[in-house]
């Protein structure tokens, strides 16, 4: 006799067989911190952006030298190295879910995150470097 399968059997293999075959599109566990990293720097950005623009624009008439000044004090120099990491962490999280989104392939996708996380990491240690530069030059 042959043995019939009971409606959950044939359940618990489809949903198994189903299972075995998302496991390796990734998992949700990360979109939750990545979404809270992206709101946090975007309110972070809000005071810092306004800032860093008044800032600049009160430096726009001064030399080299004034600037220079006005950086290598603690206050300035701290919200602006705030500044660069906030803009490129929000930068890293947004760009990265435009990569999750429209790169298919796995091999492409990890390229590109690589490059995208390089650049970012080199392009935020020279912002913060600059910054330091000109406070510890004081």
């Amino acid at each position: 006799m042959g043995k019939t399968r009971s409606l959950s059997d044939v359940t618990a293999l489809r949903d198994e067989n189903v299972l075995r075959r998302v496991r390796h599109l990734g998992s949700a566990r990360d979109g939750l911190g990545e979404w809270q990293l992206q709101r946090k720097t975007a309110l972070a950005l809000i005071p810092l952006s306004l800032y860093f623009v008044v800032s600049m624009l009160r430096l726009a008439t001064s030399d080299q030298s004034t600037a220079a000044q006005w950086l290598s004090s603690p206050v300035p120099a701290l919200l602006t190295m705030l500044f660069v990491v906030a803009l490129f962490a929000h930068a890293l999280v947004g760009l990265r879910s435009v990569l999750l989104d429209y790169v298919h392939t796995r091999t492409r996708l990890v390229a590109a995150e690589l490059v995208m996380q390089g650049a970012i990491i080199l392009l935020a240690g020279a912002g913060v470097l600059a910054v330091l530069k000109l406070f510890l030059a004081r």
